[in-house]
């Protein structure tokens, strides 16, 4: 007999094709009922009410990020419920900018209003969006930091990171007006780093960076020094830097902090690929113990944040691992790691299944498997650094054994 919700009044029906945010919870309720909980059970597991989590199953209230790893957890969904989020963050987003629309003027045309949602989004940044225009300019502290999870969710998952550009900058100059916490300034400084590092743009990538960890400083936040340090660490090695200051980075990011947390991670995992690209295997393989006993000292609301910048889920220790096995670190472990990182991976996370899949195509000298793996991204996906920066170190095994293929990955690049 299959599971099915308990007696009483039937269940209000949900359409899964009415928006993302019904798509979410037709998703929640089936898991939920195949685990057979009731709403009151279900929401004693999480921390949350029963009545909260029956509005976000018929789409009647905002899901936020941490209740919906949270449900996704309880309901071993294994990132699937976690993976519908971002279209629900963004199908909020666009409903609050047709209602200030709405409450201005009536547009004129449906493609006049579709380009004024763009621009508002792009140019005006998530503060505007959020909380509207005259709200933005008297943002709490409590504000930022919801706007500053938006940003870590946006910087993560969006397929074009130079769109978020123009409304990143203009959300920094929201902060430097109000003195805003130093804190959001730090991480989205990081943000903007990250943005100059897809462009290539090493140079305005270390201006970034320089304010984004004066301001973690200034913070006086040892965990926040640790997370835009470990960042800029992890990011250093596909910014031109050389393995050895990747390194130097890492552990300057590590004695910010003994407290297991996301900085920690980040440099640990750097400190390990930079190891790999210098040859030192057994120092390789000691780092990356240490990052799996970091990773199990975490705590929970960070290993279940998948979406996000400030998350460190599980397929992000298998990932670590698999870039280290393109530089012969265990490539037999990096084969298992490959695979458990790509069944992790939400499809939201488009660059890093990227690049776990031409993690693959380097240890296996297979230039078919890197041009299809470039020909299934788009033009501005497939020219981002961290993208070609990988699809380089294919280029060069596939030389260097001389396998057929070659001038076509050359091509793709």
């Amino acid at each position: 007999m299959s599971p099915s919700v308990p007696r009483g009044r039937p269940p209000q029906s949900i359409d899964p094709t009415a928006s993302s945010a019904a798509r979410l919870g037709a998703e929640l309720r089936a898991r939920r009922v195949a685990h057979a909980l009731t709403l009151t059970g279900l929401a004693s597991r999480i921390g949350y009410t029963a009545q909260h989590l029956s509005d976000v199953e018929l789409a009647k209230s905002t899901a936020s990020q941490s209740f919906v790893a949270a449900v996704d957890d309880a309901l071993d969904a294994e990132g699937r419920l976690v993976a519908l989020y971002p279209a629900v963050l963004i199908e909020q987003i666009l409903e609050r900018q047709k209602r200030a629309s709405a409450r201005r003027e009536a547009l004129r045309c449906p493609q006049e209003a579709d380009d004024v949602k763009r621009r508002e989004f792009i140019g005006l940044g998530l503060a505007v969006v959020l909380l509207g225009p005259e709200a933005a300019a008297k943002a709490s502290k409590d504000d930022w930091d919801r706007i500053a999870e938006a940003w870590s969710c946006e910087i993560s998952t969006a397929p074009d990171r130079n769109a978020l550009l123009p409304g990143l900058v203009a959300d920094l100059k929201r902060l430097h007006a109000s003195g805003g916490p130093q804190r959001v300034v730090a991480q989205l400084s990081s943000y903007a780093a990250t943005i100059a590092i897809t462009n290539g743009d090493t140079e305005l990538a270390r201006r970034w960076w320089r304010r984004a960890r004066a301001s973690a400083v200034a913070a006086g936040d040892s965990q926040l020094v640790a997370y835009i340090t470990g960042r800029q660490a992890m990011q250093a090695l596909y910014g031109a830097y050389p393995p050895h200051h990747v390194v130097l980075l890492a552990d300057e990011a590590l004695r910010a902090t003994n407290a297991p947390c996301t900085g920690r991670m980040n440099a640990l995992g750097a400190k390990a690929r930079a190891l790999a690209m210098l040859g030192r295997q057994r120092s390789t393989s000691e780092t990356l113990a240490a990052l799996e006993h970091t990773f199990n000292r975490l705590p929970p609301e960070v290993t279940r944040d998948k979406l996000s910048s400030r998350g460190w889920a599980e397929e992000r220790l298998h990932h670590a691992r698999s870039y280290c096995a393109m530089y012969g670190i265990s490539p037999a472990a990096g084969d298992v790691a490959r695979e458990e990182a790509l069944r992790l991976y939400s499809d939201a996370s488009w660059l890093d299944r990227a690049q776990i899949k031409l993690h693959r195509a380097t240890s296996e000298a297979d230039p078919h498997d890197a041009v299809a793996t470039l020909t299934d991204l788009s033009d501005t996906q497939r020219s981002d650094r961290f993208v070609q920066t990988i699809a380089a170190r294919v280029l060069a095994a596939c030389e260097a054994r001389k396998v057929a293929g070659v001038a076509e990955l050359r091509e793709a690049l």
